[in-house]
């Protein structure tokens, strides 16, 4: 009890030392879990936990913050913090949630907008700026146990912003797009709620069928401005120097020559007219490029995993949609999607153990009376089991949480389904969920969801992961416990925690350590940085260390074991 105690104590300190705007935090659980326990890594095709476990993410998106509302959007209905709850006792294990590069580097700069006000439905949200919201989601997930997947979705905050085929557009420049993403990176690297991040949604072509190479994303290993292959694998680095345990997913694009060049500065896709020398397949979907150009993160490979996107033909009638898959059965229909689309577009990386992969939108429209609902119906089915017979290989977050999407529904609705507190006028979607998520969503050998948190349950029906007892790649040393109620002094008599080596640890030390954490010095009085400011023995000097100086100026705490 003394070490819990003691830990809760310790968490509320790093939150006090992040410079964040006043943030109000509520959930009906008390949860706390260690914030750099639940790090992911890739070894031998698969995604592990810290202890070398595979783990299956297995979730869904939940869209807002990359609207001009920067809210998810489903406040407007409901009571936000109740449909967390019912999206973690359904067993989602992970959220991904879209954001705009704008809302992003204007935190990063200081500038906080506000958000649309739903305080009528949820009056914990009164006042609250859009910073201060993202991070009460962020801390209402972490109480459930839902991991987070942060995913750049378009350029500006703009609810049709994902059409833009690019990351960078009028005032987002790609040197705003990294550095917008740097800065994420620094300021959550000690806090594994957002344990991934999709660097850009969907980089596609311009519309129509005549295509420009200028207006387009591409994929070969050149420096043109428009190579997403070379952004994505800049932008990686950047971000894995400041937070290396983060994992990295790039997504697809639209187009990709038969000959693997793009030499061409427009061609024409049109059916009638067009030469049919390119492959196409959904915006994002296209990875075909790996096999030629491969992301190459060096000594952060590990941390690499590709993403395309996939969906059926009410979002759009693709050539596999026509033709024999009308007729076929379900098992004739899959090989037919695996043979035209999902083989060489994708299912080959995850099968010749270049990279898991992680489907990272999928789903559609279960209910009404469209035209072409029984052949969504077949395709669903089809994806469903295919993510089911490579479970491990293929992750996946299902389109969409959100009521709000016309063209695939979400898994609230307002139609038929089961009314859940705090819901107000929105329902669960029993048939979607059912048929649909529910069959390819990670449970273990006793039927409960199992989370992506080594000490937090998945909501109220299912368990975190367990913990190994030698971790494979261990992100702290171990620190021996001293007997004395005194710091400990390193062989170099040097005294753990007297940062400014005047022999006594005090408040100067407290806010010289301060100053360093938050940028405004850039080095410490020490010779000998680690050995003085290291407190936890991880081999780093962070807000950790910081809280653990206070607790023992506090009294809190007699040693630094």
């Amino acid at each position: 009890m003394k070490k819990l105690i003691i830990f809760s104590v310790l968490l509320v300190l790093l939150v006090a030392l992040l410079p964040t705007p006043g943030l109000q935090i509520s959930a009906e659980t008390t949860n706390v879990g260690a914030p750099d326990d639940d790090w992911l890594h890739v070894e031998n095709g698969y995604i592990v936990d810290k202890y070398g476990n595979k783990v299956w993410l297995t979730g869904a998106n939940w869209f807002g913050f990359n609207c001009r509302e920067m809210m998810l959007l489903d406040s407007y209905h409901s009571d936000i913090i109740a449909d967390i709850q019912i999206v973690a006792d359904k067993g989602i294990n992970v959220v991904r949630l879209p954001i705009a590069t704008d809302l992003l580097y204007s935190w990063s700069k200081g500038i906080y907008p506000m958000s649309t006000d739903t305080s009528y439905n949820n009056p914990i949200l009164a006042g609250l700026n859009s910073f201060e919201l993202f991070n009460l989601m962020l801390e209402n997930f972490k109480k459930v146990g839902i991991k987070v997947i942060l995913d750049v979705h378009s350029p500006e905050t703009d609810n049709m912003g994902h059409n833009h085929p690019l990351w960078y557009k009028g005032e987002i420049t790609e040197e705003i797009f990294k550095a917008a993403w740097v800065w994420v990176a620094n300021y959550y690297k000690n806090d594994d709620t957002i344990i991934g991040f999709d660097l850009k949604n969907e980089p596609h072509t311009n519309t129509g069928t005549l295509k420009f190479k200028s207006q387009s994303a591409i994929w070969d290993d050149s420096d043109h401005k428009n190579n997403w292959k070379r952004v994505a694998q800049e932008t990686a680095l950047e971000i894995l120097k400041v937070h290396p345990n983060v994992l990295i997913f790039v997504e697809g694009v639209e187009m990709y020559p038969k000959d693997g060049k793009w030499d061409d500065e427009s061609f024409d896709t049109s059916p009638w007219t067009g030469t049919n020398d390119y492959y196409g397949n959904w915006w994002g979907g296209n990875l075909r490029g790996v096999r030629d150009y491969p992301i190459d993160l060096g000594k952060y490979q590990s941390q690499l995993v590709y993403s395309p996107h996939d969906y059926g033909p009410i979002v759009y009638e693709q050539s596999w949609f026509a033709g024999d898959f009308v007729t076929a059965s379900d098992e004739e229909a899959k090989k037919i999607l695996y043979e035209q689309c999902w083989r060489d577009n994708w299912a080959y990386i995850m099968e010749e153990g270049i990279s898991p992969l992680l489907l990272g939108e999928w789903g559609g429209i279960t209910e009404g009376n469209h035209k072409l609902l029984d052949l969504n119906l077949k395709y669903l089915r089809c994806i469903r089991d295919f993510i089911l017979e490579n479970k491990y290989k293929l992750h996946h977050t299902f389109w969409c949480i959100n009521i709000d999407s016309a063209d695939t529904g979400g898994l609230f609705t307002r139609d038929e389904g089961t009314p859940f507190p705090g819901g107000r006028d929105l329902k669960w979607n029993d048939n979607k969920y059912d048929n649909y998520l529910l069959p390819v969503l990670w449970k273990n050998e006793e039927g409960k969801f199992q989370g992506l948190d080594h000490e937090i349950p998945l909501g109220k029906n299912g368990v975190p992961l367990p913990k190994g007892t030698s971790p494979v790649t261990p992100t702290k040393t171990p620190v021996t416990p001293t007997p004395t109620s005194t710091p400990t002094p390193t062989p170099s008599n040097v005294i753990k925690g007297d940062i400014n080596g005047d022999g006594e640890i005090n408040s100067i030390d407290y806010a010289i350590l301060k100053s360093y954490l938050l940028g405004l010095t850039k080095n410490l009085p020490a010779e000998d940085e680690l050995a003085v400011a290291d407190l936890n023995g991880d081999k780093e000097i962070n807000s950790i260390d910081y809280a653990l100086l206070k607790m023992y100026l506090l009294g809190m705490i007699k040693d630094f074991s």
